[in-house]
């Protein structure tokens, strides 16, 4: 089966604005997450963003890398994605979101490996979580997709009003019982370990971590991270006021 990641992302952002075209080590942390994607067992990286007006800087970071891209809805995700698998005809789309530079590509391809041998309509790591705040990815069918664009673009009047509004792309899939979920749970709960970047602090962490492991493996994955919280602990006191614990 071939797969498309679709790389959620736009320049404007409330808590951290222009967090995914902030400099670490030299590279943008959109091209340093298209670094790490580029191991995972997917056919194609698509950018997929906001208006082109407002997100011009982030498509020429794209152009720049080589992946393509799609511009669509600003606020309403779900659209956003229904429009770019039809436009790029995706059977099978992993979502990955800009805020979260560190993610573990082998559990992206670990889930992709359960994907490929059932059949799921979604896979995801976010709604029952046993890995870090910031792992977070989904694989679905573009069927689900349809079907979930198809009901909610029915409780309003019109494709307009409809494409305006606030929608996550994947919220109705993980909640309503028509769609056949997996959870994907990791064997030891690490749902406490903050590695996203909504906020400066979070930033923060994650510059140190690839100024300390990049220059050593650019494909640096989990185990090494928490390596290197075990060797300096203090690190997680950095964000630590964000931390979720549960």
């Amino acid at each position: 089966m071939e797969y498309h990641i679709f790389l959620q992302a736009r320049v404007g952002s409330t808590r951290l604005p222009g967090k995914i075209l902030k400099k670490i080590c030299g590279k943008t942390v959109f091209e340093l997450l298209v670094e790490r994607l580029r191991n995972v067992k997917a056919n194609k990286i698509i950018l997929a963003t906001g208006s082109l007006e407002k997100n011009n800087l982030l498509v020429n970071e794209a152009k720049k890398l080589g992946i393509d891209y799609f511009c669509g809805p600003e606020e309403n995700v779900l659209d956003r994605f229904y429009t770019c698998a039809n436009h790029f005809q995706s059977d099978n789309i992993i979502r990955v979101t800009g805020d979260c530079p560190l993610i573990d590509y082998n559990v992206i391809n670990k889930g992709i490996g359960i994907f490929d041998s059932n059949k799921y309509d979604i896979l995801s790591v976010d709604r029952v979580r046993t890995f870090p705040h910031g792992f977070d990815f989904e694989i679905f069918t573009k069927d689900a997709l349809i079907k979930s664009w198809s009901e909610m673009l029915g409780h309003f009047q019109s494709k307009e009003e409809f494409s305006s509004k606030f929608m996550p792309p994947t919220i109705n899939m993980l909640q309503s019982n028509q769609f056949n979920n997996y959870d994907l749970i990791n064997d030891k709960n690490y749902a406490s370990l903050r590695l996203t970047m909504d906020y400066e602090e979070d930033f923060q962490l994650i510059n140190e971590i690839y100024g300390s492991l990049y220059a050593k493996n650019k494909s640096f994955a989990f185990d090494e991270i928490l390596q290197l919280f075990n060797e300096r602990p203090r690190l997680l006191d950095i964000n630590k006021k964000f931390a979720q614990f549960t």
